[in-house]
């Protein structure tokens, strides 16, 4: 079996596109600001790189409320319930995931498909039978940074200071919100770099902020105090949990849209190390599932949060990662608070 990690370069994935006509941009369910900003670049730089193009992004699950504006003009789909791609493309790109579980109702679209496909990723892990051209950019901090460097050679650009407005501000909005706006550890000086020559390039910082971070519903403050409401600390108070049943979601007048990002409340505790939410999923069956969200706190006593989720069966970043387990909320947390109180122990 390959591994996961890079046997194609940026250029080697721009000469290969040079030729397709009909591509398909897929990237994880319920897509957060790095994958709608990585994939809505992919797509608007192949659309303008040849305009005879016909390049479009399909999503699956729950999308945020700013979706619409910050894509514009670029062409997008949003699937809802069983349906499908209603179009036979000769290219698939997926990006920021390399996860056959995070392509949920695509997955079988993709299997039937890996020849024509590509993988643009950041993450620590995937399946690398997803496709048999994996460009894996583990030391960036967001999948925009190598979809960047993808629009520049496509459009024959020297630096992203040439970019386009329109594709500047959507590898900034990818870039700024998958660093929780340039706090994270993940955040190097390439990533300065980058944010400045997107500057350069027209962005406007106050608007993207405005449009992801001051564009929630009510209802999302409402759900999120419901998670407040049940945190607990555990193991000597280094870890935080929060909970969200569906009935809570329901009651806060809430979609699975609204719950996403409430981890990092639990790290403003001083002595929180690691937080984590685990958040009731409706399914097609009755079976349970819950998701769960963890997000720690750099230094040299980092809890490795992607090797916790890994164990779960999930995966992510060191200091992001997350996992979909197919019990109960008590159950899952009994597992998770298992796993993260060995992790904890390992990095006293």
């Amino acid at each position: 079996m390959s591994a996961w990690e890079t046997n194609a370069s940026i250029k080697e994935i721009a000469d290969w596109l040079a030729d397709k006509q009909r591509i398909v941009v897929l990237t994880h369910s319920r897509p957060d600001g790095d994958a709608v900003g990585s994939s809505l670049a992919t797509v608007r730089s192949l659309n303008r790189a040849t305009k005879t193009r016909r390049a479009s992004v399909w999503y699956t699950g729950s999308t945020p409320w700013w979706l619409k504006e910050l894509a514009g003009d670029a062409p997008y789909h949003a699937l809802e319930g069983h349906d499908n791609i209603d179009i036979e493309p000769d290219a698939i790109v997926v990006v920021d995931t390399g996860s056959w579980k995070q392509l949920e109702g695509l997955a079988d679209f993709v299997r039937n498909r890996t020849a024509i496909t590509t993988v643009i990723d950041h993450h620590l892990n995937g399946d690398p039978d997803m496709a048999p051209r994996l460009h894996i950019s583990k030391e960036s901090a967001a999948a925009v940074q190598p979809v960047c460097q993808l629009a520049t050679e496509l459009l024959h650009l020297e630096c992203p200071r040439d970019l386009p407005t329109n594709i500047a501000e959507l590898i900034y909005a990818g870039l700024a919100t998958d660093t929780g706006w340039f706090r994270h550890a993940s955040v190097r000086p390439a990533v300065f770099r980058l944010a400045a020559d997107l500057l350069d390039a027209g962005v406007d910082h106050a608007a993207i902020y405005a449009l992801v971070e001051q564009h929630d519903r009510a209802s999302r403050l409402r759900a999120m105090a419901a998670a407040l409401a049940t945190l607990e600390l555990h193991d000597r108070d280094r870890i935080a949990t929060m909970e969200l049943t569906r009935e809570a979601i329901h009651a806060a007048g809430a979609g699975p849209a609204d719950t996403g990002g409430f981890s990092e409340l639990g790290l403003k505790i001083a002595s929180v190390r690691v937080s984590a939410t685990l958040t009731e999923v409706e399914t097609s069956k009755e079976d349970p599932a819950t998701k769960i969200s963890m997000r720690s706190k750099a230094g040299s006593n980092m809890v490795n949060v992607n090797l916790v989720a890994q164990a779960l069966g999930g995966g992510g970043h060191a200091n992001a990662a997350g996992a979909k387990l197919p019990y109960t909320i008590q159950e899952s947390k009994r597992r998770l608070l298992d796993a993260l109180e060995h992790a904890t122990k390992a990095t006293k």
